[in-house]
C-alpha cells in the first residue's frame, strides 16, 4: 500500500442507513459492470433477505469503497448429511481502491469469524478464478452447459414411461418445488433461500427484470407424487419458415431416475423446438446415455463453480463418508493457519471415518486449497500433484489419498449465490 494513503476503515453495514444500502448496492452493479438498477425498489426488495446475513464494507473516510457479503447455511456432502459453511458472496473492490488491502482485511476477519464460530468451511462461486486461492480455497464442483439437438435426441425404446408430466404456471410450484430439491440434493448442493425460490419461479420478479416467458413441467410418479421438474423459458427463432427457438433450462431436479428420464424425454419431444440449453448442470449429466444418438446431447463448456474453503479439516472430513475403506496421514498447509497440521484419515468398511491430530509419517503433504477441492469427492489429486501442489512421501500416497476422497458421482452445485 502506498506509504501516503490513510488505511481503509471495516465495519458492518447499517442496514437501516438508506443511503448506505444504496451505495452498498451501487458498488456492487459498478464493479460487477451489472445493468442491475439500485434504487429505492431494489433496496426494500432485498434488505429483508440482508437483514439474515452479514453485510461488510471498507470504507475511506465516509465512502463506500469495497463490499462483502456471508452468512451461514448448508452444504450437502458426501453421503446426504448437510454441514454447516459461511457462504461468501458480494465481493467487490472499486478499481480506484485496488491492492490497498480491502479484500484481504474483508476475507481474513470473515474467515477468522466463521472458524471462531465453529464453522469447518466456507464457500462461495468466484467471479474471477485467480483470487481466492491465496486465502484457501480450491474448485470443489464443476458444472457444464449441455447443448440438446432436439430434432436428433430421442429416448431410447428401453426407458421405460412411468409417471406423468404436466405443464404448469411457475407459481403453482411454490411449495412443491423446494421439497423436491431437497429430496434431490447431491453433495455440493447447497440452500436456496426464499428469496431465490420466489425470483425463479416469479413469485416476487427481481426488480427491473424482463424475463422470457417460462413454464414448469412437474414430473408426478405413479401414486401421483412430485418427484421431479424442469423450469424452462424460451425466445421464438424462425427463418425460412424453419424454427430454431432455443429452450433455456433454468432448472431441473429430480428425486428418483424415473423422474430423470420422464422430464428429458418431454423435453426432447418439445414441438417446433431446435434446441434445449441448460447451463449449469452436472458435468457427469446421464442424459446422453438415455438417448439413442448419444451425440445429441453435447456438453460445450465445463467451468469450475463452486469453492470451497476448509476451516477445521477435523469436522470437514468426518461429516463426509467415503466409497472405500483406507488410511492416508496428510500434512495441510495454510496460509493463514486455520487448517495447519498433520491429520489421520482412517476409513472403515462402512464409509465412516475418523479424522484427528496425529504424530505419525506423513503420506501426503498439500495446500488446504488441494484439500478443499477433495472435499465434496471432486478434484483431481494427480494434476495437482503434477503441478506441484502436492508432495507425495510414500510410493502410491497420491494414489491411495485420490481413491479414498473422489467419489464415483461428480459433486454439482446447481444453485448461483
Amino acid at each position: 500500500m502506498p506509504h501516503d494513503l490513510p488505511p481503509l476503515t471495516f465495519r458492518p453495514v447499517d442496514l437501516e442507513d438508506d443511503a448506505e444500502l444504496d451505495a452498498y448496492m451501487a458498488n456492487t452493479a459498478m464493479v460487477f459492470t451489472s445493468p442491475v438498477v439500485h434504487g429505492p425498489e431494489m433496496r426494500e426488495f432485498r434488505r429483508p433477505t440482508y437483514r439474515t446475513q452479514r453485510l461488510t464494507a471498507a470504507f475511506d473516510h465516509d465512502a463506500l469503497v469495497a463490499t462483502y457479503r456471508s452468512w451461514d447455511w448448508q452444504v450437502t456432502v458426501p453421503g446426504g448429511a448437510t454441514v454447516t459453511a459461511d457462504a461468501v458472496s458480494t465481493v467487490t473492490v472499486r478499481p480506484t481502491h485496488r491492492r490497498r488491502g480491502a479484500l484481504t482485511g474483508l476475507i481474513t476477519a470473515d474467515l477468522a469469524a466463521a472458524k471462531a464460530r465453529g464453522v469447518p468451511a466456507a464457500v462461495l462461486v468466484a467471479s474471477e478464478a485467480s483470487i481466492y486461492g491465496r486465502y484457501g480455497f480450491g474448485v470443489a464442483t464443476r458444472s457444464a452447459t449441455w447443448d440438446v439437438d432436439v430434432r436428433s435426441a430421442k429416448v431410447g425404446a428401453g426407458v421405460p414411461r412411468v409417471g406423468t408430466v404436466e405443464v404448469v404456471d411457475l407459481a403453482a410450484v411454490r411449495q412443491v418445488a423446494p421439497v423436491v430439491f431437497e429430496a434431490s440434493r447431491r453433495p455440493g448442493a447447497t440452500d436456496r433461500s426464499e428469496e431465490w425460490w420466489d425470483v425463479l419461479l416469479r413469485v416476487t420478479p427481481w426488480p427491473g427484470d424482463k424475463p422470457d416467458p417460462a413454464v414448469v413441467a412437474l414430473y408426478r410418479d405413479g401414486d401421483g407424487t412430485p418427484r421431479g421438474y424442469a423450469v424452462y423459458s424460451w425466445k421464438d427463432d424462425w427463418a425460412d419458415r424453419r424454427s430454431h427457438t432455443v429452450v433455456t433450462l433454468l432448472d431441473l431436479q429430480a428425486a428418483t431416475g424415473e423422474a430423470y428420464a420422464g422430464l428429458w424425454r418431454f423435453l426432447t419431444e418439445l414441438d417446433l423446438v431446435a434446441t434445449v440449453r441448460g447451463a449449469d448442470r452436472p458435468v457427469d449429466e446421464e442424459l446422453p446415455h438415455l438417448l439413442v444418438d448419444a451425440r445429441a446431447a453435447r456438453a460445450s463448456t465445463i467451468v469450475d463453480l463452486l469453492w470451497a474453503r476448509v476451516l477445521d479439516p477435523v469436522a470437514a472430513l468426518s461429516a463426509r463418508t467415503y466409497e472405500s475403506p483406507g488410511a492416508a496421514v496428510l500434512e495441510v498447509t495454510d496460509p493463514l493457519g486455520h487448517a495447519a497440521g498433520r491429520f489421520a484419515l482412517v476409513v472403515d468398511g462402512t464409509g465412516a471415518a475418523r479424522v484427528g491430530p496425529t504424530d505419525s509419517a506423513v503420506d501426503v503433504t498439500l495446500g488446504v486449497d488441494v484439500l478443499s477441492s477433495l472435499w465434496l469427492g471432486g478434484g483431481d489429486l494427480h494434476a495437482a500433484a503434477v503441478a506441484g501442489r502436492v508432495v507425495e512421501h510414500a510410493a502410491g500416497a497420491v494414489a491411495n489419498l485420490d481413491r479414498l476422497m473422489r467419489t464415483s458421482r461428480a459433486p454439482w452445485t446447481g444453485t448461483w449465490f
